[in-house]
This record gives structure tokens, sequence and C-alpha cells, in this order.
């Protein structure tokens, strides 16, 4: 029996050293961390033919886009079709979803809105939108809000300059103010009240 005994307790202590070994790290020397760069990017797939994107905020206060997958199909067309612009406003009215807020995502945008929306198409460059909302209130965020949305909806890369007009007769006039590598928005380049 101590046979045994001493046979258990050496092999014990072979186990021990070889996993101390092992979880030694082998040689690699420990370094500190080294940055090299920006955050790591993704590129988001949209299907321009029929899905959404929404711009909602960060709790820092930047703009993140948020895809709403979805196809719509009209009797007699072959392939599914993009939801209308005023579609893409209302949704984006109607806030975040349930698992947007568990992301942490909000909006800067009022949660009542009364009216029609409407949104033309790009003529040289620029969209309008009359929107079911007061524009004079609505901060730099909100309107940026809007603007990504209304111009990612109208063009692939959102190159179109965007122009807003509310129940309160104020237009904005800017282009979604987001550039390769950042979220942050800019002040808009136009601002006026249907009283000027």
């Amino acid at each position: 029996m101590r046979r045994a005994r001493g046979r258990r307790v050496g092999v014990g202590v072979g186990v021990a050293v070889a996993a101390a070994a092992l979880l030694g790290g082998c040689g690699i020397q420990e370094s500190d961390v080294i940055e090299a760069g920006g955050p790591a990017t993704i590129d988001a797939f949209v299907n321009s033919r029929s899905d959404e994107l929404l711009f909602f905020t960060t709790p820092d206060g930047r703009l993140h886009p948020v895809i709403r997958y979805g196809e719509l199909f009209v009797p007699g067309e072959p392939e599914p079709v993009r939801a209308p612009t005023e579609d893409v406003v209302v949704d984006l009215l109607l806030g975040p979803r349930k698992e947007d807020l568990a992301a942490g995502l909000t909006t800067a945008l009022p949660d009542k809105f009364e009216g029609k929306t409407e949104v033309g198409e790009p003529i040289d460059g620029r969209v309008a939108a009359r929107l079911p909302l007061n524009v004079g209130p609505l901060d730099r965020v909100a309107r940026q809000q809007l603007i990504c949305s209304i111009a990612y909806s109208k063009d692939p890369k959102g190159a179109v300059e965007v122009e807003l007009t509310g129940n309160d007769g104020v237009t904005v006039t800017d282009p979604c103010a987001l550039t390769p590598g950042t979220a942050d928005v800019g002040e808009p380049t136009s601002l006026r009240s249907s009283g000027s």
C-alpha cells in the first residue's frame, strides 16, 4: 500500500510540474499593450433595393446606423422594391426598437409628431423633405438623424444634401455629416425660417 501511495504522490508532483511549465507561457515574454491605429471597423451590407438604414444615437451622442431588413413586394414587380423614403422617416420617428434600446441606442428626436411626411427625388444633388414636426427646436444630432436617414435612403453613399422643412416653417439644409471612420455630426450649413 505504501508503494501505491508513493507513486500517486510522485505522479501528482509530475503533473503539477508539467502544468506549471505549460502555463508558464513556453518562453513567451510578457509585453505591454501596443496601440496600432483606430478601432476596428466593419462594412455593413445594405440591400439598397429593400433595406432601410436608420440613424439612432449612442449614449455619447454619436450617430449609429441600424439596418431594418425588409422587402416590399409590389404586384406586377418581379423583385422586391425599396420602401418609400417617407416610410423610412416614419420608422425613424417611431424610435428605436427593443433590440436597439438593449444595445444602448436612443434617439434625439421628439416622440410626438403630427402630419404627413413628403420627400422628393434628388434634383441637382439635393432632396427636399417636408416633416410632420417642428424643425427649429431640433438639436444638431436630431437633425443629422433625419438628414442621414433620408440621404442614405435616396443614395447608397448618402451623397445628397437634404433640405428639411418642418411644420414650424423652419428649413435646415445640410449633407449627412458622417465621414469615413467617424460618426460625428456637424453643424448645418443653412438654417432659415419662412419668416426670414
